[in-house]
């Protein structure tokens, strides 16, 4: 590579190989936009090539086609590359990389043992792989600035792996952090000068006026007054969540001409797209709209521009158009929705789309979801959480149980795929209220395919930081420390996490038990399933599970059931037998219970402490 840029964007791994991220191309298309060269490069499927040993004549591909004769051979395909996978991770220490995460025995979430990380080759798989990646594609650039994105947990240990490597090989070099992880956690990471040797800068919230700023400072030696930007080397900064970022007409469109869409183990080309930035509720538990500077939306004839182009672009440039798109964005405007939808119609432009929104009355109108689905949406996310009055209310979710069915009857009667996200365990929920909301589960019909989390605190979340002692939830917490996003929490004294855990494990079994159609639909992977209730209609996981798949559910119930039993009785588990899913979440629990047993061991501590003083 002996082009000369002014900056590589780069996003490191562990995310989804299966389509490339929003972030980069839109940051890319705004640089762009204002004189400035920048190449993305996607280290993340990079690395899955590199750790699976994989190369022209060594490929995994699966065909649309060969999908749509065999619907389950996708997942006879996954189920190869996470062997794959784990027969790979044996070499390294304490190592499990799957699909969507990565294990090492190094935590995380500490700064101190992130650095431990960065310099250990037996166990960091990363360390290797960049000292190739840098020389094949970063060396002879002419960069001065490496921007590197940190969105998931699962990134941060590569993230600074690569970040040293850098220092060693180009000490001139500017290194930006940003993402939703560095806007989260950027107050402790300022502090901790071990950390801050490997950046020269913090981009907060959204990045493409930060980066900009940063760019015009270093390339042009501009004096910019820079705004929700840490100058680690000046440590001078101004934070101000609602200024320095783009407004509607200024969200830049994507530029995809550094992805290779081949290189993605997915049949079809899944291309990520954004109508809005944001999120305009303002739910307690949630920390998403804190990553964002506020809520916008974008001028539908801007979307329909983007999507033309990048159908013309694909065909120009792989013979085929990309007609799959992924809303990657916190929660899309029903308003925009509905006329991005007549404009698809009425141009007659052949794209189909999922997206994320909350459960507003105005999907209710009459006809209204049935223009969602003639102008191209196959499937949504939405916010269900729960089907308790009082819980919703806690929530401050401002949605009803009531609406809920009734959008949810609207959406599948229109033929879009419902997919719900439930939380279990919010502070103050009952017993009842959990068994009552499985069973709301197992007999709604219209909702297709679920997922489960348990209540975490979250940072960034109102109810973190707006924390009083004195709170309705009964909440106790401590302080966001290091790379922590899921903080340690008790409620009424007790470890609520270790209570609530059980009672989600049973409302899965009992779904999975009585709903096997939702069980089956798990197994696949979340971005097939628009693509096949195009292809076979919103009921294609009933209609798969009859012609295909007792035998699958009937293995996830014995695996499901052996880990329920081996977690309640404290007995070793074995991740290999897990479902990928159901892995990804067994990683996850052991580390926030870890937290949490500190927690309780240092108020503990404390009480004892304060007991001796009186």
């Amino acid at each position: 590579m002996n082009n000369q840029f002014d900056s590589i964007l780069i996003n490191v791994p562990v995310s989804s190989p299966l389509h490339p991220q929003a972030n980069l191309p839109l940051l890319k298309g705004y640089l762009t936009s204002h004189g400035f060269n920048s190449k993305v490069i996607d280290s993340n499927i990079l690395f899955f090539h590199y750790y699976l040993g994989l190369t022209d004549s060594h490929k995994l591909k699966l065909g649309i086609e060969e999908c749509f004769e065999n619907p389950i051979s996708i997942l006879s395909f996954y189920s190869d590359i996470e062997k794959q996978l784990w027969k790979k991770n044996r070499e390294n220490e304490g190592l499990d990389v799957g699909l969507r995460y990565v294990n090492l025995k190094y935590d995380r979430t500490k700064f101190d043992s992130v650095l431990a990380a960065v310099k250990d080759k037996k166990a960091n798989p990363f360390i290797a792989f960049y000292e190739q990646f840098i020389e094949t594609n970063i060396r002879n650039t002419g960069a001065r600035i490496v921007g590197i994105a940190i969105t998931f947990q699962d990134q941060i240990i590569a993230a600074f792996t690569l970040a040293r490597l850098l220092r060693k090989h180009f000490p001139s070099m500017k290194i930006v952090m940003g993402g939703q992880m560095v806007t989260r956690c950027y107050d402790t990471m300022i502090k901790h000068s071990g950390l801050c040797s490997y950046y020269d800068y913090v981009a907060l919230w959204e990045g493409e006026k930060t980066l900009l700023d940063i760019h015009r400072k270093v390339i042009r030696n501009e004096n910019v007054e820079m705004i929700n930007v840490v100058d680690i080397n000046e440590m001078t900064y101004n934070i101000n969540r609602q200024m320095n970022a783009p407004l509607s007409d200024e969200i830049p469109s994507p530029d995809f001409s550094d992805i290779d869409f081949n290189l993605y183990f997915f049949p079809e080309m899944l291309v990520p797209l954004q109508t809005t930035r944001g999120c305009y509720g303002k739910c307690e538990f949630c920390a998403i709209p804190f990553g964002a500077n506020s809520y916008r939306m974008r001028r539908v004839e801007r979307i329909i521009r983007d999507i033309e182009n990048i159908q013309e672009y694909t065909f120009a440039t792989y013979r085929r158009k990309a007609t799959y798109f992924k809303f990657m964005e916190d929660t899309s405007s029903p308003s925009l929705l509905y006329s991005l939808s007549e404009e698809i119609e009425k141009r007659g432009i052949d794209a189909k789309w999922e997206t994320f929104a909350r459960l507003e009355k105005t999907f209710m109108k009459p006809g209204f979801m049935e223009q969602l689905f003639s102008g191209g949406c196959r499937k949504i996310h939405w916010g269900l959480e729960s089907s308790d009055p009082s819980v919703l209310q806690q929530m401050n979710k401002k949605t009803t149980a009531q609406d809920s069915d009734m959008i949810l009857e609207l959406s599948a009667k229109a033929g879009i795929l419902n997919f719900c996200f439930i939380l279990v365990g919010f502070p103050g929920e009952t017993d009842e209220a959990r068994e009552n909301m499985a069973q709301y589960i197992i007999h709604n019909l219209n909702i297709h395919t679920i997922t489960i989390a348990t209540f975490d605190l979250t940072r960034g979340a109102p109810m973190e930081r707006e924390f009083v002692p004195d709170n309705p939830y009964h909440l106790e917490m401590r302080p966001a420390m290091d790379f922590q996003v899921r903080l340690p929490y008790l409620v009424n004294g007790e470890n609520w996490k270790g209570k609530i855990i059980p009672s989600a494990h049973k409302i899965m079994l009992d779904v999975v038990r009585e709903r096997p159609d939702i069980g089956f639909m798990t197994l696949f992977p979340d971005q097939i399933r628009s693509i096949y209730c195009e292809k076979f209609t919103n009921a294609w996981g009933q209609i798969f599970l009859e012609r295909y798949g007792r035998e699958s559910i009937t293995e996830m119930l014995t695996h499901t059931e052996k880990y329920i039993n081996d977690y309640k009785n404290k007995h070793d588990i074995d991740p290999a037998l897990l479902p990928e899913p159901l892995r990804r979440e067994h990683f996850r629990t052991k580390e926030d219970l870890k937290l949490i047993a500190s927690a309780i061991m240092t108020r503990k501590d404390y009480e004892s402490r304060r007991a001796d003083q009186v």
